[in-house]
């Protein structure tokens, strides 16, 4: 989620510099995509270069984003429904969610799941094109998809293939939305059947009738997590063993390389916490430099302005705060410098500074300290990317990712994401905490 974001937010600048010329109409819905798309990498690649010659702005990705989007959305005009039949209306529907059709999304595939003589395969291809359009971040959106998926699962093993797409859709956008039963319910489902398959050595190395080793090996971080999340960290490194165990097959150093920073977060878990470091603090005197948990229970959320789940805590966090911070919890959130902030870009840290007061103080209450790092370095391609200090330290992957720790300093749990049900897990496990004697110093 991080990279993702700060990628497309660290090249959004100006106007745009070139405009979309009239698309001649494709011949087929697969056609009017790939022709927007063409156009658009023509137009981003003459962008990116004019921005590079002196004096050039930056290119403008939203803007011609948007203009991908009308070329596709007008193309897409000369097709319908009613004049569209046979295997044709499944990429209809894909190009209809595309451009946000959705109600056109559904009524092409209904069509399809209503036409007499379909195999098991066409119904399966059907199905998952209908889950597709129904996985938004919405969680009432996404929930309509789950009576398909059951139908999905009905049909025999010979779909298997596609049965484990459509998981794996539903199982990545439960995992956004953090909504723990439904990713622990999809995960299972992806294991269960990557168990009947045979997974590819790499990503890279895909032979025919494999599955990319990553989304079977997301499925066991993702169930991982879950357990994390309620503090059962010894099940959390059983299913990340049990990942290894099911897929032998699955090359060792591509195994570890996504498996290997799940069990570095969770090994912190009875482990002294970390110093957090910054140059600039929100809420705190202006020489603060450091902030030490030891002495009180403290919980500590890494998060930024644009992850959306990190926003979804926010009022929670601010209760707890409110009614815990009397019995002298500590709250801290640490984030970082992206160099914009909405639709304010190239922000120097001064202003970025200022931006991130009125969006963390003003407009989301918060009033305990916030730890902003500088921005760690562009990243440079081959090379691993480095992390701001406080994230390296945490092990911190996705955001939100909270740390709760105790009196004595140690960390008692990690959660990554905010499912709704924290609301309620995170206050009772800070009163067991405060409950606790602290522990008495060495003679």
């Amino acid at each position: 989620m991080r990279s993702a974001a700060v990628f497309l937010a660290g090249l959004i600048a100006a106007p745009v510099i070139m405009m979309a010329q009239v698309a001649p109409p494709a011949a087929t819905p697969v056609g009017c995509s790939k022709d927007a798309n063409d156009w658009f990498n023509v137009a981003y690649r003459a962008a990116r270069d004019s921005a590079a010659q002196p004096g050039g702005k930056p290119a403008d990705v939203q803007g011609l984003l948007a203009t991908r989007t009308a070329r596709t959305k007008a193309c897409a005009a000369q097709f319908s429904v009613d004049r569209t039949s046979g295997p044709q209306l499944l990429p209809l529907a894909s190009l209809y969610s595309e451009v946000g059709e959705d109600s056109l999304a559904r009524a092409a595939v209904n069509k399809r799941l209503g036409e007499p003589g379909l195999r098991d395969a066409d119904r399966a291809d059907a199905l998952v094109t209908m889950i597709g359009a129904l996985t938004k971040p919405d969680t009432l959106v996404i929930a309509r998809a789950e009576p398909y998926m059951q139908q999905l699962d009905a049909l025999p093993d010979a779909t298997v293939m596609q049965k484990l797409d459509a998981h794996n859709r539903l199982n990545g956008e439960y995992r956004y939305l953090d909504v723990n039963d439904r990713i622990r319910q999809h995960s299972l489902a992806i294991i269960a059947l990557g168990r009947k398959l045979k997974a590819a050595s790499s990503a890279g190395d895909r032979t025919p009738g494999t599955v990319n080793p990553y989304v079977l090996l997301s499925a066991y971080v993702n169930l991982a997590e879950v357990y994390a999340d309620f503090g059962h960290v010894d099940s959390t490194f059983m299913i990340l063993q049990q990942a290894t165990t099911d897929h032998p097959e699955i090359a060792a150093k591509d195994a570890d390389t996504y498996l290997e920073s799940e069990r570095e977060r969770y090994e912190l878990v009875g482990k002294p916490a970390m110093t957090l470091e910054a140059n600039h603090w929100l809420n705190a005197p202006a020489d603060t430099r450091t902030f030490d948990s030891k002495g009180r229970v403290t919980v500590i959320e890494f998060t930024a302005h644009w992850c959306i789940p990190c926003r979804n805590s926010y009022p929670a966090m601010t209760q707890m705060a409110a009614k815990f911070g009397k019995q002298g919890v500590q709250f801290v959130f640490a984030t970082e410098f992206y160099g914009y902030l909405g639709a304010r870009q190239n922000l120097d840290p001064a202003a970025e500074f200022a931006a991130d007061e009125e969006y963390f103080v003003t407009e989301h209450g918060i009033h305990f300290p916030v730890a902003i790092a500088d921005a760690p370095p562009p990243y440079q391609p081959g090379t691993p990317y480095v992390p701001n200090v406080n994230d390296g330290r945490y092990k911190v992957g996705g955001i939100p990712q909270t740390v709760v720790i105790d009196r004595n300093g140690t960390i008692r749990r990690i959660l990554t994401g905010w499912d709704t049900g924290n609301a309620e897990r995170l206050p009772a496990l800070i009163a067991m905490l405060l409950r606790e004697e602290p522990a008495r110093p060495t003679p």
